[in-house]
């Protein structure tokens, strides 16, 4: 899951002080893997339904508490759903809690309690008291796009991600789907970094691309295993272009 942590730095683009475009930004944009996490969402509306959806799809281990749960939440088998109120205790053991209650006094307790816990915070009613935010995202194969305005509008956000998503070369998607198992082969059989390196630039640079758009996916696959037959590697198998392509993933 793509997550926006805050931290003190500054747009790398806008180093001129004088530019429209010149903005402090004190967020972190990170990948958080949270496969087999303990992640708590309080609140039982529509958002925590779709915070849920969000955290099971990237294996996280979910519980709901709120006084009522939306019906689709509680027909979610991978979620635990307590219809009750709130307590500390509910805390204990949690890497992230997910804040989506419509009482602000109820909000601030939790996110004090959190905080006193080390537990990570995402707000929805105030993002800015937390300690992550959730940016508007999207997949294409194995490429993710995401975009987070200081969270001035969702609505902008969302619309900047779906242009860009329009403007992704699907074979890009393609060639990293099928260099995916070249990469662990790699890692896997070659010490010498340099030569690992080089050899990853090469199956990613516009030659290989080219390959992909114009010879497609099984001759981009030769293209690598000859890249590893030259420095007697062995192949990392049987594959196939099944599941290369690039079909976006919201």
């Amino acid at each position: 899951m793509l997550l926006f942590f805050k931290s003190e730095i500054r747009n790398p683009k806008s180093t001129n002080q004088n530019s429209r475009y010149h903005t402090a930004v004190n967020d972190l944009p990170v990948i958080l893997k949270l496969t087999e996490r303990r992640c708590l969402i309080v609140g039982g509306g529509k958002v925590a339904l779709r915070r849920a959806e969000s955290l099971v799809s990237v294996g996280a281990i979910v519980t709901v508490i709120a006084p009522t749960c939306d019906e689709q939440l509680l027909a979610m088998n991978a979620v635990t759903c307590q219809q009750r109120a709130f307590i500390e205790s509910d805390l204990d053991d949690s890497f992230l809690v997910i804040i989506a209650t419509d009482d602000k006094a109820v909000n601030d307790q939790i996110n004090r309690l959190a905080d006193a816990k080390n537990v990570l915070v995402n707000r929805v009613d105030d993002p800015a008291a937390g300690d992550i935010s959730i940016p508007a995202h999207a997949h294409c194969g194995p490429v993710t796009v995401a975009v987070h305005t200081n969270r001035i509008s969702a609505t902008a956000a969302a619309a900047i991600r779906d242009s860009l998503l329009e403007h992704i070369d699907p074979a890009w998607p393609a060639l990293l789907a099928a260099m995916a198992p070249y990469r662990t082969q790699l890692q896997k059989k070659v010490s010498d970094t340099v030569l690992r390196q080089k050899l990853l630039k090469q199956m990613a640079d516009d030659q290989g691309l080219e390959i992909i758009k114009t010879q497609g996916v099984m001759r981009y696959i030769q293209y690598c295993e000859s890249l590893l037959a030259d420095i007697g590697v062995p192949s990392p198998g049987p594959i196939t272009s099944k599941g290369t392509g690039g079909e976006s993933e919201r």
